[in-house]
C-alpha cells in the first residue's frame, strides 16, 4: 500500500450500508466500547450522550469521508469515574457509509499509511473539542456562532457555502449552550451586516473573509 493513502482508498474493504435520520451507527461506554468502523460517504453525524433527565448534548459533528465509530480499536484505559457515560454515533440526516468490520480494521492496522490517516483523523477531532471547548469559555457568542458557521458549511458546486439544513436554530442552539432566540437574533445580525443569507431554511456565507476577519478580531456587532 502507498505510503499515503486517500480515506476514499478503504471503500474497497467495507459493506455499503444507509442510514435512517435518527438511526445508531455506533455506542460506546466509558471503558468499553463495541461495534464496527464506518466511513461516512454522505451525509452528517454527530457524537452526542444522553443526560439521565434526558437531555442530549453534542460534542462533534461528522461529514463525509471521515472515519466514524472506531473506538472500538483504541487501548482500553482504566479510568477513574463513577458511573459509565455511554457516548452515541446519531445519523442526524440520512446517511451513506461504507462498515469495515473490526477484525478487518486491524488486518488494515498493518499498513503504516492506515495508522498515520487513523491517527490525523484522532487529532483533528481533538483539536476541533478543543478549539469548541476554549470558545465556548472564552469567546463572545457571536463569535462562537461565526466560528460553528465557518465550520460546519459546506461549500457547493456553486461554489457558495451553505449550511445543512440539519442545522436548525434548535440544533445550533443545543451544541452552542444557548437560546434559539438567540441564534436567531444574530442570524439577523450577520445578515443586516451582508455576512449571511437564508436560501429557503439554509444559512449561507456570503462574505467568508469578513466572517474570518470578524472571527480572528472578535469584533462586535450588535445583536
Amino acid at each position: 500500500m502507498h505510503t499515503t493513502v486517500d480515506i476514499t482508498e478503504l471503500l474497497q474493504y467495507g459493506e455499503r450500508v444507509t442510514f435512517k435520520k435518527g438511526d445508531c451507527l455506533a455506542t460506546s461506554i466509558a471503558g468499553e466500547s463495541n461495534g464496527d468502523i464506518f466511513i461516512l460517504s454522505s451525509g452528517i453525524c454527530a457524537l452526542s450522550s444522553i443526560s439521565l433527565d434526558g437531555k442530549e448534548t453534542t460534542y462533534l459533528y461528522f461529514k463525509r469521508e471521515q472515519f466514524v465509530g472506531f473506538t472500538s480499536l483504541m487501548t482500553t484505559f482504566n479510568l477513574n469515574y463513577y458511573g459509565k457515560k455511554t457516548f452515541s454515533i446519531i445519523a442526524k440526516t440520512p446517511c451513506v457509509a461504507y462498515r469495515i468490520s473490526n477484525r478487518s480494521f486491524q488486518e488494515l492496522l498493518g499498513f503504516p499509511s492506515i495508522t498515520a490517516l487513523m491517527v490525523n483523523t484522532l487529532t483533528e477531532n481533538l483539536v476541533y473539542l478543543m478549539e469548541h471547548f476554549h470558545s465556548s469559555k472564552n469567546e463572545p457568542a457571536l463569535v462562537q456562532f461565526s466560528r460553528f458557521l465557518m465550520d460546519q458549511a459546506e461549500q457547493e458546486p456553486s461554489g457558495e457555502l451553505l449550511l445543512d439544513t440539519v442545522f436548525t436554530y434548535q440544533e445550533i442552539a443545543s451544541y452552542l449552550g444557548m437560546h434559539s432566540v438567540t441564534i436567531a437574533r444574530m442570524v439577523k445580525a450577520l445578515r443586516e451586516e451582508g455576512l449571511i443569507d437564508k436560501v429557503g431554511h439554509q444559512i449561507r456565507i456570503i462574505n467568508p473573509q469578513k466572517m474570518t476577519n470578524l472571527i480572528t478580531e472578535e469584533q462586535k456587532i450588535d445583536y
